[in-house]
């Protein structure tokens, strides 16, 4: 594969990006655009996005792992757009810099957490995204996944070192003064953000948008019937979404294992999409694939400099 840095986007207010692209051969027609999640920078954590742009190169998809506006390397935006009206515009550029750069008129977006939210809300306005991946992102357990989640994470307290810090730092947030903070996150009911997302999907498989939701034993501890999705799994589109729940893979994938379990399903469902071929679906009446278990990987992965 090659690599390089790239500044991109207005002049006064430059985004940060990496390029990845297959060192020789043909190119895929499709590229990949790849968000972290919250604050953090473009490498995603345990630098997962360098691995998986690399991971793909190897398969001739190229890919741009990018820092939005004011956060990582990107300069701080000039205008007044909300921060998910400033994502979409960030994402444009990008889908620009490819077009310019390597002639690619079709994205895959990857989202990482709060990642996916940005690019669910640029896929719904801009017809080039052709699949849209989301790790951990938008969920809406049902009230029985909701009490038993609660109810293990009650018994497994008292030997959780870092619930004692979050305590504090909860109680500090209430009781001391307030701090300001930047508006990451949507501040909307969970009633609106269902609805906002049971739409924008729908829009998006009539479309021929290919989507794929993966969710980590993190957040929720078991799946049953895709719970994640709560409501949103009964409606007819939600057959035509790629569902994983992967209880033995954690949020911010900590482990090589974690890693390579999230390479091999990535990689696979990106290179799917590019080369045309319809997401691996169950057939008419079999059961929703619900979790999936993957033997260790053996080695570590490459853990190389660039960013």
């Amino acid at each position: 594969m090659k690599e390089f840095p790239i500044l991109f986007g207005a002049e006064d207010a430059p985004l940060m990006g990496m390029v990845t692209t297959p060192a020789s051969g043909d190119t895929a027609p499709v590229a990949c655009l790849m968000l972290n999640m919250g604050a953090g920078y473009r490498i995603g954590p345990r630098r997962i996005n360098v691995k998986l742009a690399r991971h793909l190169a190897q398969h001739g998809i190229s890919s741009l792992r990018m820092d939005l506006s004011g956060l990582g390397d990107s300069s701080a935006p000039k205008g007044q757009e909300r921060f998910t009206q400033q994502a979409v515009l960030d994402l444009q550029a990008a889908m620009k810099l490819l077009e310019t750069t390597l002639g690619i008129q079709r994205f895959i977006v990857i989202g990482l957490c709060s990642g996916g939210g940005r690019g669910l809300s640029l896929a719904e306005v801009d017809p080039r995204v052709v699949g849209l991946f989301m790790f951990d992102s938008y969920a809406f357990p049902g009230r029985r996944a909701r009490m038993e989640r609660n109810l293990r994470r009650m018994l497994a307290l008292a030997g959780n070192a870092s619930v004692y810090g979050k305590v504090g730092r909860w109680l500090r947030r209430k009781l001391g003064p307030k701090q300001p903070s930047a508006q990451l996150f949507d501040d909307e009911p969970i009633e609106e953000t269902r609805r906002y997302f049971t739409n924008t999907v729908r829009q998006l498989v009539e479309r021929g948008v290919a989507v794929f939701v993966m969710y980590t034993g993190t957040l929720h501890v078991r799946d049953l019937g895709r719970d994640q999705l709560g409501p949103v799994a009964a409606e007819p589109f939600a057959r035509q979404l790629e569902y994983r729940f992967i209880g033995e893979i954690d949020h911010t994938l900590t482990s090589l294992q974690s890693q390579q379990t999230f390479l091999d399903e990535v990689g696979d469902w990106v290179r799917r999409v590019a080369s045309g071929r319809p997401a691996s679906r169950p057939a008419t009446g079999a059961p929703p694939v619900q979790r999936i278990l993957v033997p260790a990987a053996k080695g570590a992965l490459p853990d190389m400099a660039a960013g």
